[in-house]
């Protein structure tokens, strides 16, 4: 989604995935959220709120890859529902950032 001139005002929610943020025509930062919600003002302006965000530079594919797979295991252990619960938001969160970077 791009923010314009004279966008709507919008309230969205945000899935675990990638932000982009044009500081200027040639600088590009990228964030990875694990969720939130973004609000597009009647100015055009946009607030970010995340529950969290982080440089997607800090971010190792090998340690993702590794984190993915002991989520994986433990969503498909035999824990308690709550556990498993958790551990399957924690697979998505991994999965979208792997694919966040391998773009």
């Amino acid at each position: 989604m791009g923010i314009l001139a004279n966008h709507v005002p919008t309230i969205e929610q945000l899935k675990p995935g990638v932000v982009e943020v044009l500081e200027n025509s040639t600088t590009v930062k990228k964030w990875f959220v694990s969720g939130g919600f973004a609000t597009i003002n009647p100015d055009s302006s946009l607030n970010i709120n995340a529950v969290e965000a982080f440089s997607l530079e800090d971010f190792s594919a090998e340690a993702v890859k590794t984190g993915l797979a002991e989520a994986q295991r433990a969503a498909s252990s035999g824990g308690t529902e709550e556990d498993q619960a958790l551990a399957k938001v924690e697979v998505e969160v991994y999965e979208a950032l792997q694919a966040a970077l391998s773009k």
